[in-house]
């Protein structure tokens, strides 16, 4: 038995032994009353949407929710939200969600819908309107925050609307909740799931023993986060291998929207001639049509390409991901949360840890383009294998 295939047994069985213990207590959250019910003062519950940008987690989280609440019976009728696996928008969703009956208990506000578009001005006005209207408007039950920066800015005392946060990279590290067990505020509560970089690092170095890793990502706080930086440098010093960097300027694609590839591309050629394997992080505008030509230089010098991201990373070049792609998990889940939060409790006294099993996913023309044989083991633990 492989390395790898151990660690995904010990991984499944730690989440195992997590079930039983928290299906102990309380007779189990899975056991627990969430049957719906109207909203006190009369009308519906009032959801709001935030994001940092248009991303396919966050679309994946959003429609997972969905799903979760009508398995609940919480809403119902939603069996055609518009999305597609992979898709970005969530916009279109909210808009559909917001036009459509769901029920006599949840509304979808139609103007509750708010995005930074990843820029720093237009998150500064975005964060000033929606606290506003959560400290004079009274008008949202529950906010639902995605990504990093609608987390930092909402986790904060300067309203106490409910507040419900997913899809940052580690919300104890960016300020966001006081640890993985306890948010800190009464109406804040995070999904935390700190450990699943880690694990894919711990995965990719069992597999290939790497001696010196690359990566790119920009070199601000928010692209040092969304890279997992702290992580890999963590795992590189317990492991002992070297981390190979270059930085690329986000900000600059707005100008030009060909400068990300012609930087990343730059830095790949330079990484190719010095690292033994390459760790592609998240870029939410890198296209899928980028990746050919972006990986190119490592598969000439026949060098593997993980990636932190699932899905078309894998489909248009890179060999392998431990991704972390149970969005129907984490949907139920978070979907819980939402009911006991309108149900009364506090935010701060929900569990905020759920770990996503993680999945193999391969790409076996990858694989033969470097000259690697896979061993039967890995393709036998293999959750997705692209050909």
């Amino acid at each position: 038995m492989t390395k790898v295939r151990l660690c995904l047994k010990l991984a499944a069985g730690c989440l195992l032994l997590l079930w039983l213990a928290v299906a102990a207590g309380s007779a189990g959250q899975w056991q627990r009353d969430y049957h719906p019910s109207p909203k006190a003062q009369g009308g519906k519950y009032r959801i709001a949407y935030c994001e940092t940008e248009a991303f396919a987690n966050y679309a994946a989280t959003l429609y997972n929710l969905v799903q979760g609440l009508a398995k609940l019976g919480w809403v119902t009728g939603v069996e055609d939200l518009p999305y597609t696996p992979g898709q970005k928008d969530t916009q279109a969703m909210w808009e559909w969600l917001a036009a459509h009956d769901t029920g006599p208990y949840i509304e979808f506000v139609a103007n509750g819908y708010y995005t930074y578009q990843a820029d720093p001005g237009i998150r500064i006005a975005v964060r000033q309107a929606i606290l506003s209207r959560l400290n004079h408007t009274s008008d949202i039950d529950v906010m639902l925050a995605m990504g990093t920066w609608p987390g930092q800015d909402l986790a904060t005392d300067a309203h106490h609307v409910p507040t419900l946060i997913f899809s940052t990279s580690n919300a104890v590290r960016s300020g966001i909740v006081a640890s993985d067990i306890d948010s800190g505020r009464d109406h804040i509560w995070a999904h935390m799931d700190a450990n699943r970089y880690r694990r894919q690092l711990e995965v990719f170095h069992d597999i290939f023993g790497f001696k010196r890793l690359g990566i790119v990502y920009e070199d601000t706080v928010m692209g040092r986060s969304v890279a997992a930086l702290e992580d890999v440098n963590a795992v590189a010093q317990e492991r002992g291998f070297e981390v190979v960097w270059r930085h690329v300027d986000d900000k600059t694609r707005q100008g030009d929207p060909k400068l990300y590839v012609r930087q990343a591309l730059a830095a790949h050629r330079e990484l190719a001639a010095e690292v033994d394997a390459m760790y592609l992080t998240q870029y939410s505008h890198r296209s899928s049509a980028m990746l050919p030509e972006l990986l190119q230089p490592f598969y000439d010098q026949k060098i593997p390409v993980f990636a932190q991201q699932w899905g078309n990373e894998n489909v248009n070049g890179a060999l392998l991901s431990v991704s972390t792609t149970d969005f129907s998990g984490i949907g139920r889940f978070g979907a819980e949360v939402i009911v006991r939060t309108l149900q009364g409790e506090k935010p701060r006294s929900l569990p905020q840890v759920f770990e996503r099993t993680p999945l193999i996913v391969l790409n076996l023309k990858v694989a033969a383009q470097i000259g690697w044989t896979v061993p039967v083991d890995i393709i036998l633990s293999a959750d997705d294998v692209y050909r």
